[in-house]
């Protein structure tokens, strides 16, 4: 049993009895509870109930077996150590059994015998039994202590417990002590009336007595005896003495059988002694006559009561003649009523007081008769009693003028028997210590050769104390006591370094503050330091100790002593309040490379008790190596405190301290780098990298120069000169690498200059408010000039360094966002930023900043447990990486960049920086806010989005939002419509997290059939939809919510909610069919994965954490250990759709296998690219609105409820960016497996830029790719979704270098990005918008990539040579002149009207219109591209083609498109979007329709009619059909398709516009076409021929069309060039 918690004693005695009634007889049990009433009644409850139960309840037995028997003869002592086996219960501590009639002493006396024998007592138990024993000293009976029982008699049984002895040799002899002790204390207590009445006896003799005293002084005496039997003396013994004469002389002898009390058994005076044996005094006091008592100390201490000397009190016997003939001895300790009384009140000291006060002269009233009877007041009373009158009146006279005096005196006393010597000693109490104490003790024993010696210390109101030593000597005849020569050296001991320490203080500071000093410090310094320190020395700590007590600040001495060697030190810390703790101190010293040789702790306190401590240590360089002091002391202070106030780290780098002299701060940089270079993953450790440092000194300082010469702006003169002094030092420094013949050495110092020059800008020159530099380092790095840095390259890298913190952010342009990390990786956080950066570039692919991702890691961060203080520490990391980035920021002040102060820029303007929220920095964008404000950065609140002041995108929604419409999505390409059609689902997360919780509210179908967080596992197998839904709204709008606070009567039958630490859960039926378990209870992990592996519609992905995996990864692979016991493979998912609201659900390689099987799904950062999409929409329109406040247009508040005004319609702007961008990874998917080549070469061009790295992306190489081909398997929606993200950011980076966004005709692309009420409000300032041309590049590339497909640039790139910005120009030429935004918008608006497949097939059919037109005009317009002459030239010529677009077909067209249209109708697309997508074949000929049209100048459609009617005459709309269903096997066959077209349609126009020529009007052109068939029919049945022979094969050769086509070019060429008069005459002919 372990211990009790009980309320009471009562209870705890109820709980004993119960334990012994259980296993005793009820009788034997009740005694015992009884005796254990009494023995514990005054033991507190608390020590009762600290020890076992058990052990509590063996002892009782054990003490009631011992309390059986007592012998008469001996006292019952038991000394052993009980134990478990034998006993029957155990204690810790040796337990000591004493059973013993109740008498006076008998506490007291044991602890006496146990303190001497140096043994600790943890525990006593004294109780006194009322007991009835038999004649044979057993038990018969335990009384009632409450009444006197007849025939019984009082015990004293006592229980010690005692510091553990296991040798039985040590218990036997300890309880042989506690034997003998007893012994004396029962023989003093039964003596004590004996003794009492020799003193009565004594009394009675007086009146006779022949002594030579007076009657007064008999009455004296009498009182006396008197007095001392009224308990004022402990009577311990007593013993007679007689002299006799025998031939030799007198002789002092015992009388036979005298002795009494502990005399009895321990006299330390022989039997007999000669009195001429005894020093003269000892024999003058004992014969003299005219005094009847002898006062003395015993050379003994007393075992009893006190273990101090006792007192003697000697009576002398006299015979009839007045000689002394012996004496009577008194043994005993005076009572403390003695101490309390007056001495003018206590017999024989009343005289002896009286005589005093009247020999003094002084009057009783006067201030020194009043003084002189406080001292002999407060005088020892033994040493009263002792002291002669003479004596006593000297030293008191002594004493009184000394009193006031700040000095030092001793006055010393021999006893009368030559054993003691009594010394009282006065010191100023401000100097008087147990270390002065102790050192007078050993002046004493030395000058007096003393055994032993007692003090008592005594303090009063006076400035002095005093000390009363007792001093044992061995006796000497007539001892001379050196007084004078002890008095000397005790006040050289205390006295002469204080002199000196005076005079040292005035010395250097004046007499007024040496002064002051002196009295607030002279009397507080340890004897220790006296001992080691002149008072010079303490004159300098004083500046420190005085320093740092002010302050309550460390303070530092450097020096070093002048009798040791140059290589060895001194280092004093100063420190207020508390010595510093040694083990936070060594490691500083061991890493500034000392070796501490010693260490000398000094306590020093000032008169108001303040103290500073002092740690002397002594330094030897491990290097042996001579120091400089004076060139170190500064440099090594300053490191010294910087490190002890975690300004800087306590690492080996420190060792350049001493190896080079170098500055705290030098070392800071040279770590700076090195801390980077663990980063990127440098090979060599952290202390390998400072031993190199420190084994080149001369080239660590070249680098130091270096950084100097580059960026430090005191020195800094011109770009030219700069470089060549870099130059200059860049020769140096590697003709010093050459002599470095370590290969890993040279790699370390070759990097560290590598990086310096990869350095673009940097804050180490800038200065904190006071003055001083900043407490971290942030450096602006080009990744792509370090070596071997981890891929991908960042453009721009910032890494910001200080003790309590580091942190990186990379960027992947100018312009460029993302959140900020709370990172817990501290190794290889820049790793885990590294693999977030790259996600983020691809989730930034549709808005206008390109990725960039922060990371820092706090290094000091309390206790998690306190949470606050956690939180508080992480926010002061933050914002020192927020400020080590804004340090080295441009900023935009009226328009113009102003570079920060004190920094030298080695690259272009760069003011572009925004951060977000992340990981552990969700709450955190206010805080930067304040920061961005705080340095006055342009902008303002858009620095961090999501502020106060921002969108609250949990509210909004905007991640799940944006997350569904991928979801919805793919619902509606299956032919589901979530709105309306019950679908069911498994989920990750639950209703308290945003893009869960929102998700999850989607949709009132949504069927929950599980899911699960951290905490819990939900199950429902049976969902209503409608209910739950409702619940789960609930559970959304609480504050927090968990799964256990879902309505458990809302689950269906089966269903239920359990905690992820059961050990197992119950798997009902419903269970089991739902998840297809066989077993009835599975662990928590294993049901994880088998919800995980459900058959359902929807698996969501709303928490943390990586769930699904490839089978050729391993766990370890994914990074994440925590859900490595239920994560499951990609092939093993079972849902239909996957959306990902969070991020990192699935491993790439994880969601490819997945959809290689069928599964339906993006990426995370394509379905939850809302919230980075939103909070960039956020950025632009306050940087828009923030130059508006500042112009006065708009207040701050204003700008506030206008953004919360436009919430509805960012979002709308934002979902529209998801829709469209998971609409072109649908196309694109659609026929992927047929563009597999395509992609390919999209792959390997990217790569061969550098731009991709496809094993880094997860994309299939050229080997996965055929084996693809051969499957007839194109690229997955993963795939694409990195595909499209690299597309869309490199064509977004390639048209911001162009010169593209800055034509004025495209002002009406910033309209589509910010909401309509803004545009129309501020039109004039958005014109202005800091990042007009980055807004208008990433529209277009992403209209254009999302419009056009994912190799559409790649390809015309290929086919036409025109670069990016040329095709984009042309794409937006071809969009606006044929209108597309407007159909495809229709298109869009068909969702859930008509099939998804059909949509698709339209859009495809515009894309390919586009594709077609594009091209065209870079055949034809390259030259002289340009939106606004290209709008007037063919706008309103397409559109009137397109309106009217069955008019203007030829015969077979109009069939064709006929038969198109009223399939579309019917398929449900209204009429006049019908019509258009009917012809998207056709209207693409609009342009050279229109051409032709200029060139001939006849009208329209004439010449589209005409245009239309050769086609079906030559039946080049089946050769151009033909020409399209060519299946490509080579770019080269793409390439050659391609061209086919496009010499198609150059010879289709160039035959309508030599049919033209011929004719003179409209109406003569059906005569034309006859006459000019008529004069090429030749030509023109070897055409048709051809034709024939194309149709009849099933496969036709490349080589066919190509041979056609040039039968077709002379044809054209015929038309083009035929005689022109010739013509006309037969067209006359074909008229009339």
């Amino acid at each position: 049993m372990n211990a009790l918690t009980v309320a009471s004693k009562d209870q705890f005695f109820e709980q004993l009895a119960d334990a012994f009634a259980k296993k005793i007889t009820k009788t034997e049990a009740k005694r015992i509870s009884e005796f254990a009433k009494q023995h514990y009644a005054h033991i507190p409850l608390e020590e009762l109930v600290s020890r076992r139960f058990s052990d509590t309840y063996g002892a009782v037995l054990a003490a009631w077996q011992f309390l059986q028997k007592r012998s008469a003869e001996k006292t019952s002592v038991a000394v052993f150590n009980p134990d478990l086996e034998s006993d029957g219960w155990e204690s810790t501590h040796t337990v000591v059994f004493i059973l013993h009639p109740n008498m006076p002493f008998l506490i007291d006396s044991l602890r006496i015998a146990i303190n001497q024998r140096e043994i600790g007592t943890h525990s006593i138990q004294h109780s006194i039994l009322q007991v009835e024993r038999d004649k044979d000293g057993k038990l018969k009976k335990l009384h009632s202590t409450k009444k006197i029982a007849s025939r019984s008699a009082y015990e004293a049984f006592i229980v010690l417990e005692i510091d553990r002895h296991s040798h039985p040799g040590d218990l036997r002899d300890l309880e042989d002590t506690l034997q003998d002790v007893l012994h004396e204390v029962r023989i003093a207590v039964s003596d004590f009336p004996v003794v009492t009445e020799k003193v009565t006896e004594i009394i009675g003799e007086l009146d006779s007595t022949t002594a030579g005293i007076n009657e007064e002084q008999k009455a004296e005496a009498r009182a006396f005896l008197e007095w001392l039997a009224r308990d004022h003396f402990t009577f311990l013994g007593y013993d007679e003495y007689d002299f006799a004469k025998d031939k030799s002389g007198m002789v002092v002898r015992r009388v036979g059988n005298s002795e009494l009390g502990i005399l009895k058994v321990n006299n330390e005076r022989p039997e007999r002694v000669r009195l001429n044996e005894l020093p003269q005094r000892t024999r003058h006091e004992m014969t003299r006559t005219d005094d009847i008592f002898i006062f003395a100390k015993s050379a003994q201490r007393s075992r009893v009561h006190r273990p101090a000397y006792p007192d003697y009190i000697a009576v002398k016997k006299f015979d009839s003649k007045g000689e002394v003939v012996g004496e009577r001895r008194f043994l005993g300790l005076y009572t403390a009523r003695v101490y309390n009384e007056r001495p003018d009140e206590i017999p024989l000291l009343r005289r002896k007081f009286q005589s005093v006060m009247k020999r003094s002269g002084f009057l009783r009233d006067d201030y020194a008769g009043k003084e002189l009877e406080q001292i002999l007041t407060l005088y020892p009373r033994d040493e009263l009693f002792q002291i002669e009158p003479d004596e006593l009146l000297k030293v008191a006279k002594s004493i009184l003028y000394i009193q006031e005096r700040r000095r030092i005196e001793l006055f010393m006393r021999e006893d009368v028997y030559g054993q003691f010597v009594t010394c009282l000693a006065f010191f100023p109490r401000d100097i008087y210590n147990t270390e002065l104490r102790l050192k007078v003790e050993q002046v004493l024993v030395d000058r007096l050769g003393a055994e032993d010696v007692e003090f008592v210390t005594h303090f009063s109101e006076s400035v002095l104390a005093r000390v009363q030593f007792t001093i044992r000597v061995p006796q000497v005849e007539n001892r001379q006591l050196p007084t004078a020569e002890i008095r000397e050296k005790v006040i050289e001991l205390a006295q002469s370094w204080r002199d000196g320490l005076a005079e040292a203080l005035s010395e250097a500071y004046g007499e007024e503050q040496g002064n002051e000093l002196y009295r607030l410090w002279a009397g507080g310094f340890p004897a220790s330091y006296t001992d080691m320190f002149s008072a010079r020395r303490a004159a300098i700590d004083l500046k420190h100790i005085s320093a740092s007590a002010i302050k309550s600040d460390l303070a530092m001495s450097f020096y070093r002593a002048l009798e040791e060697d140059e290589s060895t030190l001194h280092f004093k810390l100063f420190y207020p309040d508390e010595p510093l703790p040694l083990s936070d101190v060594m490691p500083i010293f061991d890493n500034l490379g000392f070796r501490v040789i010693g260490e000398h702790p000094f306590e020093v306190t000032d008169r108001h008790n303040k103290t500073v401590w002092i740690h002397d240590f002594t330094l030897h360089a491990h290097t042996g190596d001579v120091v400089d002091i004076h060139r170190l002391r500064p440099i090594f202070e300053e490191l010294f405190r910087r490190v002890w106030y975690a300004e800087a780290e306590n690492d080996a780098f420190n060792r350049m301290l001493l190896s080079s002299y170098m500055s705290w701060r030098q070392i800071a940089l040279l770590r700076t780098y090195a801390r980077y270079m663990r980063q990127i993953r440098f090979s060599n450790s952290q202390t390998f990298i400072s031993n190199t440092l420190v084994n080149h000194v001369e080239l660590t300082q070249l680098l130091l120069e270096f950084f100097e010469v580059r960026f430090n702006p005191e020195r800094y003169q011109s770009p030219g000169k700069c470089q060549a002094a870099q130059q200059k030092l860049e020769i140096e420094f590697n003709a010093g690498l050459d002599e470095v013949e370590n290969l890993s050495e040279d790699r370390v110092l070759r990097l560290f200059l590598e990086l310096i020059q990869a350095t673009l800008r940097t804050n180490f020159y800038q200065q904190d408010e006071a003055g001083g530099p900043k407490s971290y380092i942030s450096v602006k790095f080009d990744p792509s000039r370090i070596p071997d840095v981890p891929l991908p390259l960042p453009m721009f890298e910032i890494f910001v360094y200080s003790p309590r913190v580091e942190g990186v952010h990379l960027r992947g342009g100018k312009v460029a966002r993302g959140g900020l990390r709370w990172s817990d990786r501290f190794e290889d956080y820049r790793t885990e930023i590294l693999g977030l950066v790259k996600a983020q570039q691809v989730k930034n692919a549709v808005i206008v900043p390109v990725g960039a991702k922060g990371g820092f890691v706090a290094k000091r961060l309390p206790d998690p447990s306190d949470r606050e203080a956690f939180q508080a520490e992480g926010i002061e990391a933050y914002k020192t990486f927020i400020r080590g980035l804004l340090d080295i920021t441009d900023n935009l002040v009226d328009a113009g960049i102003h570079p920060p102060e004190r920094v030298i820029r080695h690259d272009e303007d760069d003011h572009y920086l925004v951060v977000a929220a992340d990981k552990g920095t969700a709450t955190f964008s206010d805080i930067a806010n304040g920061l961005a404000a705080e340095y006055g950065f342009w902008m303002g609140d858009a620095f961090a989005s999501g502020g106060s002041n921002g969108y609250d995108h949990k509210k909004m929604g905007i991640t799940a939002r944006g997350a569904w419409v991928s979801v919805e999505r793919h619902f509606r390409e299956m032919g589901i419509n979530p709105a309306l059609d019950e679908f069911t689902a498994i989920g990750i997360g639950d209703m308290g997290g945003d893009v869960f919780g929102n998700g999850l509210l989607s949709s009132e179908k949504t069927k929950l059939v599980a899911a699960f967080n951290h905490v819990h596992i939900f199950i429902d197998p049976t969902p209503n939809p409608e209910r739950s839904y409702i619940e789960r709204k609930r559970l959304f709008a609480l504050p927090r919510s968990a799964w256990t606070d879902y309505d458990s009567k809302l689950i269906s039958k089966g269903g239920g909610i359990f905690s992820r630490n059961a050990k197992s859960i119950p798997v009902s039926p419903e269970m089991k069919k739902l998840l297809g378990i066989k077993s009835d209870r599975v662990p928590p992990n294993m049901l994880i994965s088998h919800i995980l592996k459900a058959q359902v519609d929807l698996l969501w992905v709303g928490g943390i954490g990586t769930y699904v995996k490839a089978k050729s990864e391993s766990h370890g692979d994914v990074g994440d250990k925590a859900n490595d016991g239920l994560r499951i493979n990609g092939s093993e998912l079972r849902c239909k759709v996957v959306g990902e609201g969070g991020n990192l659900g699935l491993t790439q390689l994880g969601r490819i296998e997945y959809a290689l099987r069928g599964g339906r799904l993006n990426t995370d950062f394509i379905d939850n690219s809302g919230g980075v999409d939103c909070s960039d929409h956020e950025v632009n329109m306050k940087i828009l609105l923030n130059r508006v406040v500042v112009m006065g247009d708009l207040t701050y508040k204003q700008r506030n409820i206008m953004l919360e005004e436009m919430t509805d319609d960012v979002a709308e702007l934002v979902l529209k960016n998801n829709y469209r961008q998971t609409q072109a990874i649908s196309i694109a998917s659609e026929d992927a497996a047929t563009r597999l080549e395509e992609y390919r070469r999209l792959m390997s061009t990217f790569e061969s830029q550098g731009k991709l790295n496809r094993a880094l992306e997860f994309l299939p190489d050229d080997e996965t790719l055929s084996e693809r081909k051969l499957d007839k398997k194109g690229l997955t929606r993963p795939e694409l979704s990195v595909l499209i993200s690299y597309v869309k950011g490199d064509l977004k980076q390639t048209l911001i270098n162009s010169t593209l966004p800055d034509d004025s005709m495209l002002a009406g692309e910033m309209y589509k990005v910010f909401p309509r009420d803004l545009t129309q409000k501020f039109s004039k300032e958005l014109g202005e918008h800091q990042l007009r041309r980055e807004i208008i590049a990433t529209q277009i590339a992403n209209d254009m990539v999302n419009h056009m497909g994912i190799t559409f640039v790649e390809r015309l790139n290929q086919s036409t040579g025109a670069d990016a910005a040329s095709i984009a120009l042309a794409w937006i030429i071809a969009r606006d002149v044929f209108r597309i935004d407007n159909w495809w918008d229709r298109i869009e608006d068909l969702d859930f009207h008509v099939p998804a497949q059909l949509q698709m097939q339209l859009m495809q059919d515009l894309m390919r219109l586009m594709r077609r037109s594009v091209r065209w005009l870079l055949r034809n317009r390259r030259a002289e591209l340009s939106i606004q002459n290209h709008m007037e030239r063919f706008a309103d010529s397409v559109w009137a083609i397109t309106a009217g677009l069955p008019e203007y077909l030829g015969e077979q067209a109009r069939i064709t498109w006929e038969k198109r249209y009223q399939a579309l109708v019917e398929a449900g697309l209204p009429t006049e979007l019908a019509s258009v997508v009917s012809g998207t074949g056709h209207l693409y000929s609009s342009l050279s329709i229109i051409e032709a049209q200029e060139a001939s100048g006849m009208p329209l459609k004439t010449v589209a009619n005409l245009y239309y009617a050769l086609g079906d005459r030559l039946d080049l709309n089946w050769f151009a059909n033909a020409i399209a269903a060519l299946t490509p096997a080579s770019h080269w066959q793409a390439l050659a398709r391609e061209s086919f077209r496009e010499d198609l349609d150059w010879q289709q126009r160039a035959l309508t516009t030599g049919v033209l020529k011929l004719a003179g009007k409209p109406a003569d052109v059906p005569a034309c076409v006859e006459a000019w068939m008529a004069r090429h029919d030749q030509m023109i049945d070897r055409w048709k021929t051809m034709l024939s022979e194309l149709k009849g094969v099933r496969e036709p050769e490349y080589a066919m069309f190509s041979v056609a086509l040039r039968e077709l070019l002379d044809l054209a060429q015929a038309t083009m060039h035929q005689p022109h008069g010739a013509v006309e005459a037969e067209v006359e002919a074909q008229i009339n």
